[in-house]
């Protein structure tokens, strides 16, 4: 929390008091890297909990963009030998404007299932 808001990352507001009256009064935790002291009945360690909480989440929870899904996609059926459902996705892929740029991926997902190892199976 201390290094984000060095950097600028993260801004408290003046309409969180009970937060700017708790950070300076944390205590670093040796024991726990990255965690801070609890100080039994102190209400303020359940402000900054509160504040860490939020920022990990923040921090933490990012939607992949829609170009990686559906490049993953693609790669785990090129991996799982069905190269024809890949190559119809890599068309329609083709065909979306938005996504062209992942078109040169179908060259390297064609890469890796050339040089993978035969299955047992097949």
């Amino acid at each position: 929390m201390y290094q984000i808001l060095q950097k600028g990352e993260w801004q408290i507001a003046d309409t969180c008091p009970k937060l700017i009256e708790a950070l300076p009064s944390r205590i670093h935790d040796e024991k726990k890297p990255g965690d801070v002291l609890k100080a039994p009945g102190d209400h303020l360690d359940d402000v900054a909990d509160d504040a860490r909480y939020g920022i990990y989440t923040f921090i933490t929870t990012t939607e992949k963009p829609r170009e990686l899904v559906v490049a993953e996609s693609i790669r785990r059926l090129a991996e799982q030998g069905d190269l024809t459902s890949a190559f119809i996705r890599g068309q329609q892929m083709i065909a979306d404007p938005q996504l062209r740029h992942f078109a040169n991926g179908l060259a390297v997902i064609r890469r890796a299932h050339v040089t993978s190892e035969p299955k047992e199976d097949c």
